[in-house]
């Protein structure tokens, strides 16, 4: 039973494009971390927001009750001061706090009056560090993800300063942000966002005389399994963490309504202390559905991870097939009109909707019509369907399929 004095959590959800925003709203997220389109750690790969976009984000959030933090966390070079400055500007007065570590953006921040939390690019890993980082006005900090659960606590127990750390998604093989194959193989920093992701990939040992080459074995041994904290998710808690954080800017939009929704049922159960073995394992087998490389304690347990994955690839047991667009929602009758443009659905299958206004809606069709006429399955052209949820013209729709199963090691 978790003690009823402990403060409860922060969610935190990732937000890289107006979509995935209001699909971690959906989810029932406490904050959302976004960056612009360049100085930070996604900036390739997320679609990101515009600067001048920032107030919109950051009203989106506050109408609900959500706060919403920018992240301003890769290394700063000096031809860009001029930009962290306007992007500071345009930011300041609206969002609720500033990630980032560059003493250059720090400064600034504090020149505008901005809170500050110091990124997990900082690798912040003792009292000292904390101490540090609180002398230039830090208000929290994203612990370094190579500490265990233990050293997490023990931190905590020292500081009065706030401890955000990362409960799931994909983990990094080197200490965080220090890798350079990227840049080695590619020219593309993973410290300036950029990362191209080589430890995910199937590598060869080549005989250097006669040339011949060989998969190294089964296991990828540079590529960690994601960190899934749902098991154990209780711990967290008890240790007095303040924010959890969610990884996944690069993460589609189902992702994020998926992984938030069932990290805030996980939360809401564990303070009412209604959290049991059977929900815990309903719960990882939603997050399974979505992307994922297979799931690990990460370091909370210890150190090194020891966890990698099998396989090259999504792991995720369901996926989603592009079925056409909303052509109009009839909102008297509650009924969309889709037009079907490429996969088939039938009566029973479960279809997607996404856009930006709309974040992501599932359901089952009970009722297809053609041409005012029922039918069972839609091959082509346009069809209606009964949906009580309002979705917008030119949402995307999907249909979720199941993947074949995958072994597991």
């Amino acid at each position: 039973m978790i003690n009823p004095l402990l403060k409860r959590p922060e969610l935190l959800a990732p937000a890289g494009d107006p979509t995935c925003l209001t699909a971690a709203i959906q989810g029932g997220c406490d904050a959302v971390y976004f960056g612009v389109s360049r100085l930070n750690m996604r900036s390739a790969g997320a679609e990101n927001f515009c600067v001048e976009g920032i107030p919109d984000v950051c009203a989106t959030c506050h109408e609900r009750g959500i706060r919403a933090y920018l992240t301003l966390n890769t290394i700063v070079y000096e031809d860009e001061l001029p930009e962290v400055e306007q992007v500071l500007r345009a930011a300041r007065g609206h969002v609720d706090a500033v990630i980032c570590w560059d003493p250059a953006v720090i400064g600034v921040c504090r020149e505008f009056g901005m809170p500050l939390h110091v990124s997990t690019q900082a690798s912040i890993a003792n009292t000292r560090s904390l101490d540090f980082y609180k002398q230039l006005g830090a208000e929290r900090v994203i612990l370094a993800r190579e500490l265990t659960l233990e050293e997490v606590q023990q931190i905590k127990r020292r500081t009065d300063l706030e401890i955000e750390a990362f409960v799931h998604g994909a983990m990094c093989v080197s200490v965080s942000g220090r890798c350079f194959l990227s840049h080695e193989v590619y020219g593309k920093s993973g410290n300036r966002g950029e990362c191209y992701h080589n430890c995910r990939r199937e590598y060869l040992v080549k005989e250097t005389q006669d040339g011949y080459e060989f998969v190294v074995g089964q296991d990828y041994v540079l590529s960690a399994k994601d960190l899934c904290t749902i098991p154990f998710i209780e711990k967290l808690v008890e240790a007095g963490i303040d924010s959890f954080k969610i990884e996944g800017r690069n993460r589609n939009p189902e992702y994020v309504r998926t992984v938030v929704g069932c990290y805030r049922q996980a939360l809401d159960a564990c303070m009412a202390g209604t959290l049991d073995d059977a929900l815990k394992e309903e719960l990882v087998a939603r997050v399974r559905t979505v992307y994922n490389r297979d799931f690990s304690d990460g370091f909370y347990m210890g150190r090194p991870v020891g966890d990698y994955v099998a396989g090259t690839g999504n792991q995720a047991t369901v996926s989603k097939q592009y079925v056409g667009r909303v052509l109009t929602y009839y909102k008297k009758v509650q009924v969309v009109e889709i037009e079907v443009q490429s996969y088939v659905f039938g009566k029973g299958d479960t279809l997607m909707v996404q856009g930006a206004t709309t974040g992501v809606v599932t359901f089952q069709p009970d009722e297809i019509r053609q041409d005012e006429l029922p039918v069972d399955r839609v091959e082509r052209g346009v069809a209606t369907v009964r949906l009580t949820t309002r979705v917008r013209d030119t949402d995307k729709v999907y249909v979720l399929v199941p993947n074949e199963p995958k072994e597991r090691l």
